[in-house]
């Protein structure tokens, strides 16, 4: 589809007072945040460039999803300048409504930025809003209150609303302590902000491409993120009564995970549902592969909620052990060391329908997939069709029982010869390695483990051998330097001159910390070796490739 972008530099007149707009802050917006500070920089700029009679004085961007036969605008990016222009316009009005002129054009003139479509000659008539804030927590009744009715700026004391209304009242009082005073005065800096001051406007048809255009020109601050596109697009089914509280449930979510783990969490929630890869944004794809969308209690009871519960179950170390042993808390720690998250759907699939009872089988059989896909560095296609496969298992299982039996959680004996056969291979330096040796080290250790600072690879035969290391041959060297059974871990990285001496003086005073003992159990098994050559490492080897047809079951 192609898609409509117009972008054009339209003076403040044309935007509020031309009848073109009608804009609207969308529920998923972050909160109006400028302070007395912004606005009053605002308004000293303006002015400074209005002493220097400055043609044109550029106030940013705004980025618009609207169509072009309407008016209604949804505003993206400048919510804070369009909202900051709107009370210092109120602001201005009232002020001059204070000088009680026989001629009420200049009031009427200045109402035309605040408000369309109001008739003069009947009494009452209050017009529409060119401008509508968040319809969240009140704020946008707040905004009409307290700014946009005729003569709401003056006088105005401390409320008890909330803090975004709260916002709108002092800044209409730090712009009325700057703001000229005088009929002359107002009716020039009006003129001026009318035909000078103005804004990039960019219109586009698509949220997921207004997105995109936000993001690049918004360079600092919060980017939006495909969540708060589904934020509003969810908020949008709910009685108004009501949408405070949904609201509330759906930040406070958000909060507990972090705001770009959230989007993600909801593309895995897709993958979960759909079954499949995405073939467009996620704002776009989510309400169609998820049918519980379309049901705001639906969602959050069934989907978001349970989901959220379970996401932190798994990434937080204390709740993992408790709900999933020892065991399972390390095998959860493994996967979240690989490099992608194409494991996550399957175990939130199969943590909604079983619960976490009896799941260290099924994260044991998860685990091994998903090495077997880290280790042989296989492309997402294919992860992504082995954790379809695991789902799909998980969704016809009509016991946890059957689950386990089901073949499409197995590997072949040939995926777990491929997997033997990497790993007798040069390890150092590629992506598996650190967590590989991690998960070598948890088996190895009675109870659970911590890790603290920065954990290392290190070599065991230095990379760059001195004299100590004559016993080994170049072919060698090339066979063992970088093989997993030359590699320890360390929790610093020590004066790497030190890498490089005799085996007997790296153990004492390379790999040990000052009791004479490494945190790593991987690294203590070293440190018992009284010699290191060829025979110590082809011993090592089979050590260590036993431990992992162990762990991974590659029998």
């Amino acid at each position: 589809m192609d898609m409509r972008i117009e972008a054009s530099n339209k003076t403040l007149n044309y935007i509020f007072a031309k009848n073109d707009y009608r804009f609207e802050i969308p529920p998923y917006q972050r909160p109006y945040s400028w302070t007395e500070k912004e606005v009053g920089e605002l308004l000293d700029d303006i002015m400074e460039a209005m002493d220097e009679e400055r043609e044109n004085y550029f106030l940013g961007s705004l980025v618009l999803i609207k169509s072009p036969s309407e008016k209604q605008a949804k505003v993206v990016d400048g919510q804070q300048r369009l909202t900051t222009l709107t009370i210092l316009f109120a602001v201005l009005r009232d002020l001059a409504l204070e000088l009680d002129l026989e001629d009420d054009s200049l009031i009427r003139g200045i109402d035309k930025f605040i408000t369309a479509e109001r008739d003069d000659f009947k009494e009452g008539s209050t017009g529409t809003p060119i401008l509508k804030v968040r319809n969240n927590l009140q704020e946008r009744e707040c905004f009409r209150k307290y700014i946009q009715e005729q003569g709401a700026t003056k006088d105005q004391v401390n409320s008890n609303e909330g803090t975004i209304a709260k916002l709108f009242i002092a800044n209409a009082k730090a712009l009325q302590v700057k703001a000229p005073k005088e009929a002359d005065e107002i009716r020039k800096l009006i003129t001026y902000i009318r035909d000078n001051c103005s804004l990039v406007v960019v219109e586009v048809t698509s949220e997921s491409e207004a997105r995109r255009i936000f993001q690049v020109l918004n360079a600092r601050g919060l980017d939006l993120e495909a969540t708060d596109i589904l934020k509003a697009q969810l908020l949008e089914k709910i009685k108004d009564e009501s949408m405070e509280d949904y609201a509330s449930r759906w930040e406070n979510n958000e909060q507990l995970v972090g705001r770009r783990e959230f989007t993600q969490l909801f593309t895995h929630i897709r993958m979960m549902k759909a079954k499949k890869k995405s073939k467009g944004s996620l704002e776009e794809q989510f309400p169609m592969d998820v049918p519980e969308f379309s049901n705001p209690d639906q969602f959050f009871d069934t989907v978001l909620d349970p989901i959220i519960e379970h996401y932190i179950n798994c990434k937080d170390n204390d709740k993992a052990n408790r709900l999933f042993g020892i065991e399972g808390g390390k095998i959860l720690r493994s996967l979240w060391r690989v490099d992608n998250k194409n494991w996550l759907p399957p175990l939130l699939a199969y943590l909604c329908k079983f619960g976490s009872d009896k799941a260290l089988n099924f994260l044991k059989r998860l685990e091994r997939q998903t090495y077997y896909l880290f280790i042989l560095r296989r492309y997402e296609n294919v992860r992504i069709k082995h954790s379809v496969n695991i789902i799909n298992a998980i969704d016809t299982a009509n016991s946890l029982d059957e689950l386990l039996k089901d073949e499409r959680l197995d590997l072949t004996s040939t995926e777990k010869e491929a997997v033997l056969e990497k790993l007798d291979h040069d390890l150092y330096g590629s992506k598996p390695c650190n967590p590989i040796l991690l998960r070598l080290n948890d088996a190895m250790s009675d109870g659970e483990t911590a890790y603290y600072g920065t954990v290392t690879v290190e070599h065991i035969l230095p990379q760059n051998p001195t004299k100590g290391w004559n016993t080994f041959s170049k072919e060698d060297r090339e066979d063992w330097t970088n093989h997993i059974a030359n590699l320890v871990l360390l929790s610093k990285r020590k004066n790497p001159s030190a890498g490089n001496r005799s085996f007997l003086e790296k153990k004492e005073t390379y790999f040990s910390d000052k009791d004479g003992k490494t945190s790593f159990v991987l690294t203590q098994d070293v440190i018992k070796y009284n010699k290191w050559d060829v025979e110590e490492l082809e011993m090592r080897r089979e050590a260590l490739r036993a431990k992992l047809i162990e762990i991974w079951d590659l029998n």
